[in-house]
C-alpha cells in the first residue's frame, strides 16, 4: 500500500474502565488507544446484498499498515472516523505483517 493511499485519519477507541463503589470494573466511555493514518472505501451496495445486510448502515473497510499494537484490535475496539463512532466487525490480515483490514459500521449519533 502506498503512502498516498492512506489519506485519512482514523482514532481507534478502548474501553475505559473505572472502579465502582461496590469495587467492580465498569466502563466510563472509550479511551484512544491508537491514531494510525488509514484508507478508507465505502462497502458498496452490492456486496451488502450479497451478504444479506438489508439494514441501513453505513459500513465501511479502512486499510492500515500492520503494527503490533493495531493486530490486537478485535470488535470490543471502536473506531473514530470524520466525527463518527464506528463499531469494528470484523479485523482481517492482508499480507504477512503487511496492512490489516478493518471492516466496521458507523453508529447512530449519539449511541453508545
Amino acid at each position: 500500500m502506498r503512502i498516498a493511499q492512506r489519506d485519512r485519519r482514523i482514532v481507534i477507541l478502548q474501553a475505559a474502565f473505572a472502579e465502582n463503589e461496590a469495587g467492580e470494573q465498569e466502563a466510563t466511555g472509550w479511551a484512544e488507544y491508537a491514531n494510525p493514518w488509514a484508507s478508507y472505501q465505502p462497502v458498496s451496495d452490492g456486496e451488502r446484498l450479497r451478504a444479506a445486510a438489508v439494514e441501513q448502515k453505513t459500513d465501511g473497510r479502512f486499510q492500515v499498515l500492520w503494527t503490533a499494537k493495531l493486530a490486537a484490535v478485535t470488535g470490543a475496539f471502536r473506531l473514530r472516523f470524520q466525527g463518527d463512532d464506528w463499531r469494528i466487525t470484523g479485523v482481517k490480515e492482508i499480507g504477512y505483517r503487511n496492512r490489516l483490514e478493518i471492516t466496521a459500521w458507523r453508529l447512530v449519533k449519539g449511541a453508545g
